[in-house]
């Protein structure tokens, strides 16, 4: 790392997860990894930045079996998991009630990174410039991730997910970039229509192939590590690099690979 991103005083690594079910034991691998670094960093007298980003602004798709109020959550799908009501009934949302287990339990080893809650951060508006230059460049993005899909990509695709402000569902009948701030949807659950300012919206998001990149630039990240579904030709990491350079003008973190820990 030192060698790869130059010899500076301090240096940034990072994990993250989405917490859509139990953060479980194959998902510290991720984290001992980047814990390992950090002190291997600070041994050499580098401070060390260790961020983990949880992404509890990404949508709730399915509903896990073993979770009591099925029918309650059932009518939650398709919205951001950090407003989801915690079935357990005792934490702010369902992904926070995942959060603060695993939060807890990493404490009790000593490892205890700067926690960012990605719908905090998006909802405060610190994406907004990067949500812009994503959608400006988005022919550009396009081109990258066709490369490695069999079907392309629609020609009014965006790199973008917006929930509705009416019924919080991300199912749009259509969606739209208007140029500089303004973002226009019409939502299919409920027929809500509107144009919203990126800067304003606490409803936007990027998706997860130019998500990625974005907040490598936006946090100067110097290491990631990442699963093996992230790290075939063609996957996240293949691309995030190429986006990450060619939108952001920024080289990518160091990589590495790891495999998953089953039980």
């Amino acid at each position: 790392i030192i060698g790869a991103c130059g010899d500076k005083e301090k240096y940034t690594v990072a994990s993250g997860i989405t917490p859509s079910g139990v953060v479980h034991i194959g998902n510290f691998r991720e984290v001992i990894t980047v814990e390992f670094v950090a002190q291997a960093l600070r041994a050499r007298g580098k401070e060390v930045r260790f961020i983990y980003s949880w992404d509890d602004f990404d949508t709730f798709r399915k509903v896990p079996v073993n979770l009591p109020n099925q029918e309650m959550l059932k009518k939650h799908l398709r919205e951001p998991i950090s407003r989801v009501p915690d079935p357990f009934g005792k934490a702010e949302s369902y992904a926070a009630h995942n959060i603060q287990y695993f939060e807890s339990q990493i404490e009790k080893v000593g490892i205890a990174p700067e926690f960012l809650y990605q719908s905090k951060r998006y909802g405060a508006g610190m994406y907004a410039q990067g949500m812009r230059t994503a959608l400006e460049n988005k022919d550009t993005l396009k081109k990258i991730l066709d490369e490695h899909r069999s079907t392309p990509l629609a020609d009014d695709w965006l790199p973008t997910t917006i929930y509705c402000e009416k019924c919080n569902r991300d199912e749009m009948e259509y969606q739209s970039y208007k140029g500089e701030w303004d973002y226009a949807y019409k939502c299919s659950s409920c027929s809500h229509e509107a144009v919203t300012d990126i800067r304003e919206t606490s409803n936007l998001k990027l998706n997860w192939r130019t998500d990625w990149p974005m907040r490598w630039a936006f946090e100067k990240v110097d290491f990631e590590p990442g699963g093996k579904d992230h790290s075939s030709e063609g996957g996240s990491f293949d691309t995030g690099k190429r986006i990450v350079k060619q939108i952001w003008d920024m080289k990518a973190p160091q990589y590495l690979q790891y495999d998953f820990v089953m039980i």
